[in-house]
């Protein structure tokens, strides 16, 4: 007598592991929604870094002095021409809105300015042509939620830092 053994899987059993995948997978997907405050933040630290980085190169060598216009809704880049700051005239560099999640805070020198809601005001950062910047600390974080941060850091030379802080530092 022989015995016919199939091997395999059947439709249901199929079915089943395709319906626990689908589980799964919504569950990873919701968990990864939860940190999106997060990911603006880091995303926008980095996309500042790169852009800073690009427009000191520019200013060099174009021979041009620029500026980085900040205020509590947008930044945007300005050249100085004919005497006066005006947009710069690229596509790269337009302006920018700031995500509502988001909190900028720089320090220049003595000058502190945190864009809060019920603060206004504009601050500008400069990059010469001679390759000299204004030195900055620029910190991003989510609001209401001063840990982790990013800092940016920009010195008086040129040089230019991003870090992500996790803890409270001493």
């Amino acid at each position: 007598m022989q015995l016919n053994i199939n091997k395999g899987f059947t439709l249901i059993e199929l079915l089943v592991v395709i319906v626990l995948l689908g589980i799964v997978t919504s569950f990873a997907v919701l968990s990864m929604g939860a940190g999106s405050a997060e990911r603006k933040m880091e995303e926008e630290a980095k996309r500042l870094h790169a852009l800073i980085k690009l427009v000191r190169e520019e200013s060099i060598i174009q021979a041009k002095e620029i500026a980085m216009e900040i205020n509590k809704n947008e930044y945007t880049f300005l050249e100085y021409k004919d005497k006066k700051w005006i947009p710069l005239a690229n596509k790269i560099f337009h302006a920018r809105s700031i995500n509502d999640e988001l909190e900028f805070s720089i320090e220049m020198d003595v000058k502190t300015k945190i864009f809060k809601e019920k603060e206004s005001g504009v601050l500008r950062l400069y990059f010469l042509s001679s390759g000299e910047q204004s030195a900055f600390q620029m910190r991003i974080n989510v609001k209401e939620n001063s840990h982790p941060y990013y800092r940016l850091v920009g010195l008086f030379n040129g040089k230019l830092e991003l870090k992500r802080i996790n803890g409270y530092e001493l």
